[in-house]
């Protein structure tokens, strides 16, 4: 009787373990993962007068965005700042990416050194602003530039 008893009381904590355990996607940060904000600079390309900017944002928050914009940094390869510039990247849906393009009109691509992310400039959402965005931005990079916080 005691064998089956500790055997049972072992099933029902190993179902109970596993019935509480958090699943799937929808469950990532209670499961201990930060929620982020992530931009990347995909791709600088030439077009006859402007330079093409390709970012691809991705909403790992719980709650939609409906309007974020940054202020960009622009430098040449002397270091020296060119252009600042404020991006509107509009609405991006909770657990959404998205890719935005930005034509840099009068810009050649190989006269930007790197691109820095000034500030996020507007960020509107339930229970967003500007600075709560800031803090959950991570960077990532494909165009062989510069580009961060």
């Amino acid at each position: 009787m005691r064998g089956l008893r500790a055997i049972l009381c072992a099933l029902l904590v190993g179902l109970s373990v596993k019935l509480c355990l958090p699943h799937g996607k929808a469950h990532a940060q209670e499961a201990g993962k930060t929620p982020q904000l992530s931009i990347e600079l995909n791709r600088l390309e030439q077009l006859k007068e402007a330079c093409r900017a390709t970012f691809v944002l991705s909403n790992g928050l719980q709650a939609g965005i409906s309007e974020i914009a940054l202020e960009l940094v622009l430098f040449n390869p002397s270091g020296l700042v060119e252009q600042m510039r404020s991006f509107d990247f509009g609405e991006v849906v909770a657990g959404k990416t998205v890719v935005r393009r930005f034509d840099l009109n009068g810009t050649d691509c190989a006269e930007i050194s790197r691109i820095l992310i000034n500030s996020v400039s507007k960020c509107a959402g339930d229970g967003l602003d500007a600075g709560k965005c800031s803090g959950m931005l991570v960077t990532a990079n494909r165009a062989g530039i510069e580009f961060g916080t």
